[in-house]
């Protein structure tokens, strides 16, 4: 994460890079009343239910191999209920990170949902996936693991080490700003399809944007089978062509 390993406790730091980038939302398109699924708009109907598998993902294969209960499925499951499905924590996560607000600049909410906090959060991780993975480890393992540590203070937490992908990133954006010499964004873009042999695939595109430009441009696409290994593959990619130029 970009302010480091002792900022992971503080729900501020937590917070600061999930508002900036719901500070972006509202400049899509209102979806129409008439699409309406129930209180929700359909895109964002669809959207909390992807955003249900993201959190379940993150939860499961993120958050738990960082308690030290890995190999114990009764207490990941008892985990589970208690951060995610007695609901106090996603609300409090909800209203501190201003989602409902957000979301009310870009959709017409009825005021039923803007109290589905569940579902409000699970949109904003749709969003996330699609279009600031990075951020994820913020929004879920991260927020989860103060909670956790805030519950049960002597529990022995995992030690863990910075993601290979955070690291690459953190690389990455480095040497864009030295190269270019003004700051510089970076967000991921992938999509899943089907070869001919029919066999699952991930297109996966990193995208830059220069402060003198302000538009985002692609810098990097490639095909790989799984999102772990496109990701991975683009930001090694991305780097090695960013030093080459430095070198030019």
């Amino acid at each position: 994460m970009a302010k480091g390993k002792s900022s992971q406790n503080s729900l501020k730091a937590l917070a600061f890079p999930v508002q900036q980038f719901m500070a972006a939302w509202g400049t899509k398109a209102r979806p129409s009343k008439l699409e309406n699924v129930g209180d929700w708009p359909a895109p964002y109907a669809l959207a909390a239910v992807r955003g249900e598998a993201v959190l379940r993902t993150h939860f499961f294969d993120g958050f738990i191999p960082k308690t030290n209960i890995t190999h114990d499925a009764g207490q990941q499951l008892a985990l589970w209920q208690h951060l995610v499905e007695d609901g106090g924590y996603i609300t409090a996560w909800v209203q501190r990170l201003g989602i409902a607000k957000a979301l009310r600049r870009e959709a017409v909410l009825s005021a039923d949902a803007t109290h589905e906090h569940r579902a409000l959060f699970c949109i904003l991780l749709d969003a996330l996936n699609t279009q600031a993975a990075h951020l994820l480890p913020w929004a879920i393992e991260g927020y989860f693991m103060h909670c956790y540590k805030a519950q049960f203070p002597t529990a022995p937490v995992a030690k863990t080490s910075t993601p290979q992908t955070q690291v690459l990133r953190d690389k990455l954006i480095r040497a864009l700003k030295n190269h270019y010499h003004e700051n510089v964004e970076v967000k991921e873009s992938f999509k899943e399809g089907d070869d001919t042999d029919l066999k699952s695939t991930v297109e996966f595109s990193l995208l830059i944007k220069r402060a003198s430009t302000k538009q985002w441009e692609t810098m990097t696409t490639l095909e790989r089978p799984r999102l772990k290994t496109a990701r991975i593959a683009a930001y090694e990619a991305a780097l090695k062509t960013t030093l080459q130029n430095q070198q030019t």
